[in-house]
């Protein structure tokens, strides 16, 4: 008796959320034109938002430097490859020894942050050995006969100065000796294996070939420590500044994929739908038989990820057999969903190729819709390097701090300079440390303290969510557009004769001058609340069968949920809102009473449309993805003129960054016929509660469009 009643009392229940048929309204055509502003809060927060946004952006922008991790500097605080000095990009130490921090005070007392002898911009770094004769030293020996310019201090001419070999060398002016080097992060350091094949190269004072090469190695140590101990942010913001042509060279390619996929589903919907489907099984076939081969290969090696740290290339993951396990799981594990996916979408699949081939008509007929993702591509981009801008220089904003220094602290008076003096290039006088001719105003390390320093985090953070809300917000207003376009194509009774003109346009400017509130509160929540609604309406279809306490109370559970909060959690308000005004909760919840009246239709068609698109999605983005992954782990090789990968300390930043903006990128073309079968699909639902098809009160479906909804029908009933 308990149980008849509960079951009665939740049938009344529902009746209640399922709401009341549409009325038959003689002169109801299409979009409303009487409107009122909606949601005017959420606009205000909108606005401030964006506000927010472009003043931290700016502010940034005042502040910032991204040269400050594009390009490392010399003793003097110019930048090497950039300016001046924008030919020659590599560091050189004229005195490698003195950045020993174990035998050079001032290089301990810096913190091993800065090595205490001059350094100078080069355009190569030294290709050979080379060591001072000693000749050099004989009197009347020119500088200029054993030293070369380029790696001499920029302010000491050669040809016309007055000092001594001896001099030059008390001053750190020039090198005593150099070894062929190579660029790492613009620095030319030493290459040890290269340095322990050698015979018969000593430096003056030290005693054997062996304690050279330890005093070079040791040095050159404290260097790369020094370049390691960078925070992994500035590294992947270092990473991003690097590749920022190329991300936007990925996203270009995720646009014309994207077209292209849409103009071949204009022509060719039901080959391309067959061919999605078969290529993405396909690639995951491959997949799984690539990394299969790959852990066979990796078998044996004794190798494991317990030996790798936090490594700066995909190369050294690959080589550990426990990552190709994981790839094989990973990919398995997708392969088999999409294959029970497909396999319960059954004879659905070619009532949903009809749907798609039935919106191209719509598409046909206003052809502004095959354009407009391209307006929204261009935002998107703006959006995106607006956030990549204001992140890189929130990142580069500290201000570089300079330190006294003496570089030789056993000369005259140059023991009193302690090195925690701070300075300023332009205003330091040497003059003030008299007897000291190696003192110098050093640039030591960037500035990390302060009030704005100390907030970077959280202003990092609100330029990352001020993105989200801005990226979905222009992808929302395009989802808008378009479902008011294809409403005016809908509810014309003469197709094509009585669609508006320009209905696109008028789409825009309605959502433009009444639905930003709406449009902003849609594009805050539902990319957070969405992925919980499909979720929980996946418990309540599988908990509805069984009759046991378990099922009852997971179905109670999810019912609440979904019939409470999460119920405008569902994109089809973007129908309602472009035919009728509402504000965004009220249209959120008209589509859903709909939907529920019709809910075996809506889930035998609309989602099966909608994971044919997915489908195509993950093909753009995959496709995208997969160059994007080959050019950055150097797969695909690239002049090291245009693009060096191997100078990338993470390779993913890149990769990741392309993924997501083809992501957003292919929702946006997508849209057009993701809004054009939910357009479809609604409007034929209310069509047939506000009319009957007499002659009074005719369908405005068209008869295509009846006889692919009513094999529907006739497949659930």
């Amino acid at each position: 008796m308990i149980s008849r009643s509960y079951e009665r009392a939740m049938h009344k229940q529902e009746e209640l959320e399922e709401g009341h048929l549409a009325p038959y309204e003689p002169a109801f055509n299409g979009p409303v034109r009487q409107r009122n502003c909606t949601d005017p809060i959420c606009f205000l927060l909108f606005l401030a938002a964006v506000a927010g946004y472009i003043t931290v952006g700016v502010t940034a922008w005042l502040l910032g430097d991204p040269r400050n991790i594009l390009h490392a500097r010399n003793s003097t605080g110019a930048f090497c490859g950039a300016g001046t000095n924008v030919l020659k990009p590599s560091v050189f130490y004229v005195d490698l020894l003195k950045c020993d921090i174990s035998t050079n005070s001032m290089a301990a007392v810096l913190g091993g942050v800065q090595c205490p002898t001059t350094q100078v911009c080069v355009q190569e770094c030294p290709s050979q050995y080379w060591m001072l004769p000693n000749a050099a030293y004989a009197p009347g020996a020119q500088p200029k006969d054993y030293f070369q310019q380029e790696y001499c201090d920029p302010r000491l001419d050669l040809k016309t100065t007055t000092l001594t070999v001896q001099q030059i060398l008390d001053e750190d002016l020039c090198p005593s000796f150099y070894t062929p080097a190579q660029s790492v992060s613009g620095r030319c350091l030493t290459n040890s294996k290269l340095l322990n094949t050698t015979i018969n190269f000593t430096i003056t004072d030290q005693l054997s070939f062996s304690e050279t090469v330890s005093a070079i190695v040791n040095a050159t140590s404290d260097i790369i420590s020094t370049i390691n101990n960078r925070g992994v942010w500035v590294r992947i913001y270092e990473d991003f500044a690097m590749s920022l042509h190329w991300i936007l060279l990925g996203l270009v390619a995720a646009m014309v994929v994207s077209a292209a996929f849409l103009l071949l589903l204009r022509y060719l919907a039901c080959v391309l739908v067959l061919t999605v489907i078969l290529g993405v099984l396909g690639v995951g076939a491959y997949g799984i038989y690539h990394c299969h081969l790959e852990y066979a290969k990796h078998l044996t090696s004794e190798m494991s990820l317990s030996d790798l740290s936090f490594s700066s290339t995909f190369a050294f993951y690959l080589q550990v057999k426990e990552t190709w396990l994981a790839f094989i799981i990973i990919i398995v594990v997708i392969e088999v969903i999409m294959l029970l996916v497909l396999i319960s979408l059954g004879k659905s699949i070619s009532l949903a190729v009809d749907l798609l081939e039935e919106s191209n008509k719509a598409v046909s007929y206003v052809t502004s819709t095959a354009v407009y993702p391209f307006i929204t591509f261009i935002l998107l981009v703006v959006c995106m390097s607006f956030w990549g801008m204001t992140s890189l220089y929130l990142a580069t904003s500290a201000a570089p701090l300079y330190r006294v220094v003496a570089l030789k602290t056993t000369a005259g008076t140059c023991i009193s300079v302690t090195g925690l003096e701070s300075c300023s290039p332009t205003t330091f006088d040497s003059s003030e440390f008299s007897g000291c001719l190696t003192v110098t105003c050093m640039f030591h390390k960037y500035d990390n303290t302060g009030l704005f320093q100390n907030t970077i985090v959280y202003l990092q953070v609100f330029n990352f969510v001020a993105f989200l809300w801005c990226a979905n917000f222009f992808l929302t207003l395009s989802h808008c557009t378009l479902a008011g376009t294809f409403t005016a194509y809908f509810w014309a009774f003469d197709k094509p004769g009585d669609i508006p003109a320009h209905p696109l346009s008028q789409a825009l400017m309605r959502n433009l001058q009444y639905h930003v509130g709406s449009l902003a509160f849609g594009s805050s929540v539902l990319p957070l609340f969405q992925p919980s609604r499909i979720f929980l309406e996946f418990l309540s279809r599988k908990s509805r069968g069984p009759s046991n306490p378990l099922s009852r109370c997971i179905n109670n559970i999810t019912y609440c949920c979904l019939t409470s909060f999460l119920q405008i959690m569902n994109s089809n308000a973007h129908v309602v809102i472009s035919v009728y005004g509402y504000n965004f909760w009220n249209s959120a919840k008209e589509a859903h009473r709909l939907m529920k009246r019709n809910i075996l239709r809506v889930e035998t068609l609309d989602s099966v449309a909608d994971v044919l698109l997915f489908f195509g999605k993950m093909l753009v983005v995959g496709t995208v993805g997969v160059l994007a992954f080959l050019v950055t782990s150097g797969t695909i090789t690239i002049p090291h003129d245009i693009f060096q990968a191997s100078k990338l300390n993470y390779a993913w930043v890149p990769v990741i960054v392309i993924i997501v903006g083809a992501y957003l990128i292919s929702q946006a073309f997508f849209s057009v016929y993701t809004m054009s079968v939910e357009v479809l699909f609604i409007c034929y639902m209310d069509d047939f509660e506000r009319n009957d098809g007499t002659v009074l009160r005719p369908y405005y479906t068209t008869r295509n469009l009846m006889r692919i909804l009513r094999k529907t029908d006739s497949m659930i009933f």
